[in-house]
């Protein structure tokens, strides 16, 4: 039997509308698809639980969804917000009960909550963010004084030069400024992982990622969870006054001088074609699993 889907209508400019928050988790069996594919996996369960979703107006319609800060492939959220726009309006708790019948394995619900329409989008006051790199490890193969030993050098470094690519190109910055906090919290033999606490910059331009800091540790190779924790907003007075021990990064601060390379996550050979490079585990993985 064919699943049911919502139908896609127009919304007059005049009908009342409902901004809502979801507040959600995303999985580890769900961590590879990518933004574009978690984009229609949203815009699916809200048709599938027949919310009067909006759709913007124009030749190729799209649904009224933003998220605060897409995840890179391979990462886990444990505290995600999205927002929505709904016309009419429903009661909050219908929306909540409805989504959590709808949403597929993978994702939970944890809240909804209803913002004013005419609000800020939550994306241009991110601040920071909080991961746990979880390196899931046997007893004795990655010793304690070894992690701490790299996570030491790693702070004391004040450059540590990377390359990413952006749209073809490739640039050189340091990742060390956007590092903030970096800990190893001690192995945890049940479970048999090493957690690691890292707290990041997360400014337009200007970013810290979680599987760098693995990379430049010299981790890589290892099975490993990269789960964040939650998002800092510089609009929240909690978040704000947390964030302000810390200095503002500026992209341009990043930059690196003429003549310097950065390592590659991706781990190219300088003067290989950009297809020839090798190709990271988030990458192998986007294969199997998009």
């Amino acid at each position: 039997m064919k699943e049911r889907l919502a139908p896609m209508t127009d919304t007059p400019a005049h009908e009342a509308r409902q901004r809502v928050r979801v507040w959600y988790a995303k999985g580890e069996s769900i961590k590879f698809i990518s933004h574009h594919d978690e984009f229609r996996l949203w815009e699916r369960a809200l048709r599938r639980a027949d919310l009067p979703l909006l759709y913007k107006q124009g030749f190729n319609p799209q649904p009224h969804l933003q998220f605060a800060a897409p995840l890179g492939v391979g990462i886990t959220g444990r505290h995600e917000p999205l927002d929505i726009v709904l016309s009419p309006p429903l009661p909050v708790a219908e929306i909540a009960e409805r989504l959590r019948a709808k949403v597929p394995p993978g994702i939970l619900v944890q809240s909804v909550e209803e913002i004013p329409p005419t609000g800020d989008a939550l994306q241009p006051w991110i601040v920071g963010a909080d991961y746990t790199i979880l390196l899931h490890t046997a007893p004795g193969e990655l010793e304690d004084d070894l992690l701490a030993e790299r996570i030491a050098g790693f702070l004391k470094q004040t450059t540590i030069w990377r390359e990413r690519e952006r749209k073809g190109s490739r640039y050189t910055y340091n990742l060390r400024p956007l590092v903030l906090e970096l800990a190893a919290l001690g192995y945890d033999a049940a479970r048999e992982e090493h957690p690691i606490f890292l707290r990041v910059q997360m400014r337009n331009g200007a970013t810290g990622r979680p599987d760098e800091v693995v990379d430049a540790l010299g981790f890589d190779d290892f099975a490993r969870t990269l789960r964040r924790e939650r998002i800092y907003f510089a609009n929240q007075p909690a978040d704000a006054a947390l964030m302000a021990q810390y200095p503002v990064v500026q992209q341009k601060e990043l930059a690196a001088p003429p003549g310097v390379r950065g390592v590659s996550l991706r781990g190219r050979e300088p003067g290989l074609p950009i297809q020839d490079r090798a190709r990271t585990l988030s990458e192998r993985a986007g294969d199997e699993f998009g």
